[in-house]
């Protein structure tokens, strides 16, 4: 008994494994959506028109930046936290009750698994700000993304494994029993760490306050971005003193983003909305199309394959498996590998590195679009072998792609000025889910009206056609 209280205070005192957790069980509603869903419901006969709606229920993660700032403003991180995961796990004691023919009802369920999980992933930032000191942030990071895929990857390829073996109702109540264990490990972590918050809230108000009358020097604890320490200093003197001040947890990343994005800028242009200045930094347009653009073609083939061997008779199971859990696993090896090749161990920019794997992406939508014309999947096990190659390289070339990306619009946010970096990151990347989430809108009405090859010449279509945007890229750091 010792011997496990021990090992449950050494988890539950260390930043990354608590934060790895909570990005892991934040996974679990997209790759319910993304993965889960799409195919559970094709093998229920359920049409891809209204496959494709389903997307629009993933809207609160591109509107969470309207309730942010009411997270800042009421209340704590680990309250919004709480509320946050008992409401995931309400939604999933729901959708265990519903029937999952029942169309309308399981978009309602959905929908609240998506509002309850960006609101989650609010107060997560907030409090990954707060906790992890300068030292542990490359940790931090990297507990976001391998946690937060992790967890898509168990609610995607995992949950269609499953779901063969366990009825749609005992899924649902797995859900809810792993959000119930995480709310009690958080609790815990309050019990065991009952002054660390208390104490983090209070060094946060003496350090800010202290910075603002003398002038110190920058925060040592990587808590606050040095860029930003002015801002900070000016909010602390509009707002010392108020209730709502003295209330208020450490700024989440998203809220530094929205709070930053409505200042004026430094030259006192008052009638400026913070959005034209976003508009208006260097390379910020040609990024924005790029955002739109970029993915498509692959969003597509992505979506769409999955479904396409549904239909041609392969177990849900094998096609979750091998899209869920396999190829999510590439994606992860794909992003890890794209930033390997981009801190040094090769001689090739970002820029480089999009050009030579936009190319090699053309690859896997080919095979595909040779196997729909083959049309004999089940049969042929040479096809066969065919999609399932197809489908893991181009999730590990799609990794790359998206870390190349990632880098890319970073350093275009690095072109803004500095009291609005945080917003102009933030609206790319809204820009960046904005444009797959449309597409994969009426991708599904789209094929249910033209069949999957000729969607397929139009997914290479739209692949090939995003290669040009390349050459007008306007950032320095991408030329040879």
């Amino acid at each position: 008994m010792g011997t496990l209280y021990s090992y449950i205070h050494s988890f539950t005192h260390s930043n990354i494994p608590i934060l790895t957790t909570l990005y892991f069980v934040q996974g679990l509603p997209y790759g319910i959506q993304a993965r889960f869903l799409p195919i559970y419901l094709r093998a229920k006969s359920v049409s891809l028109t209204n496959l494709g709606l389903i997307k629009l229920l993933l809207l609160p993660w591109l509107l969470k930046i309207v309730w942010a700032p009411l997270l800042d403003r009421y209340s704590s991180k680990r309250t919004w936290l709480l509320v946050s995961m008992a409401g995931l796990m309400f939604a999933s004691l729901a959708g265990a009750a519903i029937d999952e023919e029942h169309f309308l009802s399981l978009c309602v369920v959905v929908f609240f698994m998506n509002f309850f999980a960006s609101t989650q992933d609010i107060a997560v930032d907030g409090m990954a700000v707060a906790i992890l000191s300068a030292d542990e942030l490359g940790k931090g990071n990297t507990a976001q993304v391998v946690g937060y895929k992790l967890g898509a990857i168990v609610g995607g390829g995992g949950l269609v494994w499953l779901s063969d073996y366990v009825t749609w109702r005992h899924l649902f109540l797995v859900l809810s029993v792993t959000y119930f264990c995480t709310i009690v490990l958080v609790l815990q972590l309050s019990q065991l760490q009952n002054t660390y918050f208390r104490k983090q809230k209070t060094s946060r108000d003496q350090k800010l306050k202290s910075e603002t009358e003398n002038e110190l020097e920058p925060n040592k604890n990587g808590y606050i971005l040095t860029s930003r320490e002015h801002d900070h200093k000016e909010m602390i003197k509009k707002t010392e003193g108020s209730d709502c001040y003295r209330n208020d947890d450490l700024r989440d990343r998203n809220a530094i983003s929205t709070d930053e994005g409505r200042k004026r800028t430094a030259a006192g242009r008052e009638e400026d909305w913070w959005m034209l200045t976003v508009w208006r930094s260097p390379g910020t347009w040609w990024m924005i199309v790029y955002c739109l653009l970029y993915k498509l073609g692959e969003q597509g083939a992505n979506g769409m394959f999955p479904l396409y061997l549904v239909d041609q008779g392969i177990p849900k199971g094998a096609v979750g498996m091998w899209t869920g859990v396999v190829g999510q696993g590439l994606s992860i090896v794909g992003s890890l590998l794209g930033g390997w090749l981009l801190t040094g161990h090769s001689n090739r920019t970002p820029l480089d590195l999009l050009h030579l794997t936009f190319k090699l992406r053309l690859l896997p939508i080919m095979l595909q679009m040779a196997v729909i014309w083959e049309g004999s999947t089940q049969e042929s096990l040479f096809s066969y072998g065919f999609a399932v190659a197809s489908m893991c390289l181009l999730q590990l070339v799609g990794g790359v792609i998206t870390t190349a990306t990632f880098t890319t619009m970073m350093h275009c946010s690095q072109q803004a000025l500095s009291t609005i970096q945080g917003s102009h990151y933030t609206s790319l990347a809204t820009f960046e889910v904005m444009g797959k989430l449309l597409f994969m809108t009426v991708a599904g009405s789209l094929t249910d009206f033209f069949g999957y090859f000729n969607m397929y010449v139009f997914f290479a279509f739209l692949s090939v056609g995003v290669m040009p945007l390349l050459e007008f890229c306007p950032f320095n750091f991408c030329k040879k």
